[in-house]
């Protein structure tokens, strides 16, 4: 029978210094698995500006919305393997180019 760890809880403390390693081990006699994490200590990450949303004024912005639609055209000339990969490359560029326009704001 296999299991999957599906998340790890840590301190918050702990959230801004980078990982170094990491292992899952079996335990002698349980069912259960041992998780070791090594944190590099002494170099915190340091964090971004947070959360980002679409700001949905952009939608009814015609130079947004025809640069979001150059953007799908010129996406959609490349070749890829499938249509989820298209998706996603899509995606991708349409946040990359609003969150490029809420920084220059």
């Amino acid at each position: 029978m296999s299991t999957a760890l599906h998340y790890f809880l840590v301190d918050d403390a702990l959230l801004n210094f980078p990982v170094c390693n990491s292992d899952i081990s079996h335990g002698f006699n349980s069912d259960h698995s041992y998780v070791t994490l090594h944190i590099q200590q002494g170099q915190q990450i340091n964090q971004g500006r947070g959360y980002w949303k679409l700001n949905n004024a952009h939608l009814k912005d015609d130079i947004f919305i025809n640069s979001i639609r150059d953007i799908i055209r010129e996406t959609q000339a490349q070749s890829f393997d499938s249509y989820s990969g298209l998706w996603d490359v899509i995606k991708m560029k349409i946040k990359s180019f609003a969150i490029f326009l809420w920084y220059k704001n």
